[in-house]
């Protein structure tokens, strides 16, 4: 589904700010998407890993690089929209298709520099036979004794704080902001015929922070994974990983049933793919003449 999303994206629709945003957003879900099959096999394996170490921190990483993605868009898209109604002169004089994509790149980046560490820090350890893939807090075994265990709790909470502020309270203040103030703008000065844009939005941000928030709950408490039970924080992973693979595979859908012209164009793109390869194949049937 997110590949035939950025495919309408990319070549059936004219290209504009909005559909650049929404092609990097999607194409971060797809990104993730791509790790799926290893999470699924390792969630039934589990704890034992049996794709080598390059796939471990590989795999692992795209959790963080998606998430940090996916957010970092879904705020920018709130202050592209606050923009456009508090600022509009200045929003069409200055913003264009081509700086929305600069925009994107550098979000890549910055999403890339916060997934870094755990790239890392990410390795494998063999254990009664098992292989097993671990965020390596003490830096490939440098720190050791009580020490070393005080400065691995310490790296933790520092990961964990720039995660849960960087990739979801500071976002979330700012989506929540831009929104705030646009909703009542709107109502006040009734500045729009259809709430259509709005809802895809609102999913988009819903099914992001709903998915997200057993994550970030489930990594602040392995952080003190002494203090809960082990079945408590296997069951709050599982539900993590479960939920954060649905939002990157099925929200898509859900666009379908509220944007009536992206249904319609996506419906043709799809009776175009058929009638196309109907045709071809009937043609090559045809005998020469």
């Amino acid at each position: 589904m997110n590949t035939l999303y950025l495919w309408v994206l990319g070549f059936r629709m004219r290209r504009s700010i909005n559909t650049t945003w929404f092609f990097h957003f999607i194409l971060g879900n797809l990104v993730f998407t791509l790790s799926i099959p290893f999470l699924t096999t390792y969630i039934i394996m589990k704890p034992h890993w049996i794709f080598k170490l390059f796939l471990c921190k590989v795999i692992n990483s795209l959790i963080s690089l998606d998430m940090y993605l996916t957010v970092f868009v879904l705020t920018m898209i709130s202050i592209d929209r606050f923009l456009l109604v508090f600022h509009p002169v200045w929003y069409r004089g200055h913003m264009n298709p081509q700086k929305a994509t600069v925009i994107c790149l550098f979000l890549w980046f910055l999403a890339l520099l916060f997934t870094a560490p755990y790239l890392v820090l990410r390795q494998v350890k063999y254990e009664n036979n098992i292989t097993i893939c671990y965020n390596d807090y003490t830096v490939s075994g440098q720190w050791n004794g009580q020490r070393g265990k005080l400065h691995e709790k310490n790296v933790k909470w520092v990961l964990f704080c720039i995660r849960l502020f960087m990739g979801f309270l500071i976002p979330f203040s700012i989506i929540t902001f831009c929104y705030v103030k646009i909703f009542i703008k709107m109502k006040r000065e009734r500045l729009t015929r259809s709430n259509r844009p709005y809802r895809i939005i609102l999913i988009a941000i819903l099914s992001f922070f709903i998915s997200w928030i057993p994550y970030h709950i489930w990594y602040g408490m392995s952080a003190e994974k002494d203090t809960f039970k082990q079945s408590v924080l296997k069951s709050l992973q599982l539900l993590s990983i479960c939920l954060t693979c649905v939002n990157s595979c099925f929200t898509p859908v859900l666009y379908l049933f509220i944007v009536e012209s992206f249904k319609n164009m996506f419906k043709n793109s799809i009776l175009a793919i058929i009638e196309l390869v109907v045709n071809e194949t009937f043609t090559s049937m045809n005998p020469a003449n």
